[in-house]
This record gives structure tokens, sequence and C-alpha cells, in this order.
């Protein structure tokens, strides 16, 4: 039996919660990871370190904390106007179907929404700080690289190049979403949709656990995929003919350990943080 959910609103304080704390654990891993690499190749590499590690987790951390509350208040606000994303379920659990048009298109507006907000941050911030290090670098003198920043500064600061910016995301994240989409899709035909544990909790419907496996398998097929597909494109603009291989077995491998952590922090930090809500309600998917 299969039902027809739109997503009609996402619950801010459940979804930025457990985002932060998920991003929190895999900066973890990376701080760690990142401050092996150093004390085997740095010399003397631990203070260093000391540093590192708590500014990769708080700065993840702060981040992620902006990023998700942002990406659900848009989603929020942009669900009013526009057509919202919405999921077959089968059974109550397995999602065997997602609308792809219209998740590209929500996506990608987001994205490109967040794109536009840090670029005018970054208006009034990064040429401080750029002036700064070209002031440093020729009281130092070092010419030529203070002279390569100032071409930075100017490329970025063109008309056209943030032009090219924000529609590239835009164009680039609609039509990567929209593939991916499609390829969930025709995987979930087959039985791999990826399966979920919901419950309903005050009006909304929460997701109680994810089956990590189903998750890990289908990202990384989709990431496999993907990633061929920006190997291809990078082939004809005269990349060697290894990178698609390449790309492809990195997006896999990369996309199932990923996917395969996020589901296992999701179902360790959910009974602590709580649980994810959504706010669905039925549709029907053309």
């Amino acid at each position: 039996m299969s039902d027809f959910k739109e997503l009609r609103s996402i619950e801010l304080t459940s979804f930025t919660a457990i985002t932060a704390g998920i991003s929190v654990l895999f900066s973890i891993i990376a701080a760690v990871i990142l401050s092996i690499g150093i004390s085997l190749l740095v010399p003397n590499g631990s203070s260093i370190i000391i540093y590192l590690i708590p500014t990769v987790i708080v700065g993840s951390f702060m981040f992620t904390i902006y990023s998700s509350f942002s990406e659900g208040l848009f989603y929020n606000l942009l669900a009013r106007k526009l057509k919202t994303v919405a999921v077959e379920l089968k059974d109550g659990k397995e999602i065997v179907k997602i609308s792809t048009t219209e998740t590209a298109m929500m996506v990608s507006i987001i994205l490109t929404i967040q794109v536009i907000l840090i670029y005018l941050v970054s208006v009034l911030i990064l040429p401080l700080l750029l002036s700064t290090a070209m002031q440093t670098l020729l009281y130092s003198g070092q010419q030529v690289i203070a002279y390569e920043i100032y071409q930075l500064l100017v490329f970025i600061s063109q008309p056209v190049t943030i032009a090219i910016f924000i529609f590239g995301t835009f164009i680039i994240s609609f039509v990567f979403i929209l593939i991916g989409t499609y390829i969930y899709n025709i995987l979930a035909k087959s039985g791999r949709g990826v399966v979920l544990n919901l419950s309903n909790e005050n009006g909304l419907t929460a997701i109680d656990s994810v089956d990590s496996l189903r998750l890990a398998i289908v990202f990384a097929i989709i990431s496999a995929v993907l990633n061929l597909v920006t190997g291809i494109i990078m082939i004809i603009s005269g990349a060697p003919l290894t990178t698609g291989a390449g790309n492809f077995l990195g997006g896999f491998v990369g996309g199932f350990i990923s996917a395969y952590l996020m589901g296992l922090f999701y179902n360790f930090l959910a009974p602590k943080l709580g649980k994810l809500k959504l706010e669905l309600i039925d549709f029907k998917i053309n």
C-alpha cells in the first residue's frame, strides 16, 4: 500500500539540532584525520593540532546551525508560493518515489539564496581581509603575491563574475538534483528505496530511525553517477581519461561511507537531541 505525501514544512528546531549534531560528529572525524596527517608530515605539528581541532569542530558547528536553520526557513517560506517536495511512501516507511522537478527547483532556489547572502556578507568582509593581507605582504617584500591577491579581488568584484556565480549555482544544482532524483526513482522501483521508521508526534511526522545500509547504497550509486558526469565533462575539457573512472569510484566509495555514517549518526543522536519532525500532508505525485 502506498501513500502520497507532500512536505509542507520542516520543524526548524529539530532540523537544526539534528543536522548540527551530525555535523559535529563528522567534524570530529575530519579533525582527527587532519591531525594525524599533520603529525606525520609536519615536524613539531602539535601546536597546529591544538588550534586545528577546536577550530574545525566549532567552525563546523556554527556554520551548520546557520545553514540548516536558513535552509529550513527558506523551504517553509517558499512552500507557500511554490510546489513543494512530494514523496510516495510504501507501507508507510519506504520512499519509492520523489517528485523530480519540484525537488530540483526548491533545492536550487534555496542554494542560490544562500549563495547571494554569503556574497553580500563577503562584500563587506572579504575586501577588508584581502587588503590587510596585501598590506602585510607589501611590507614584507612579497609584491608578486600582493599583486595576485589584488587581481583576485578585482576579478571577484566584477558584476559578470557575480552573475555567472549566482546563475551557475542555480543551473548546476537544478540539473544535478534533477538527475539525482531520477536515479533515485529508478532505484526505488527495484526495491532499493530508503527506509524510514516514522511516527506521529503532535500532528507532525517524526523520523524515528533510518536504515543506514539502504541510505548508503542509494546515495553511493547516485553520487557515483553524478561524479561520472562531472568526470566526463572534465575529460571533454582536456583532463586525462582516468579522471572519469577515478571520479566514479571516488563518488561511490565516498558517497557510501558518508551516507552510512550519516544514518548511524542520526540513529544515535535522534533519541538524545530530538527526532527530525516534518509536516506531511496527503498529496498526489503527477
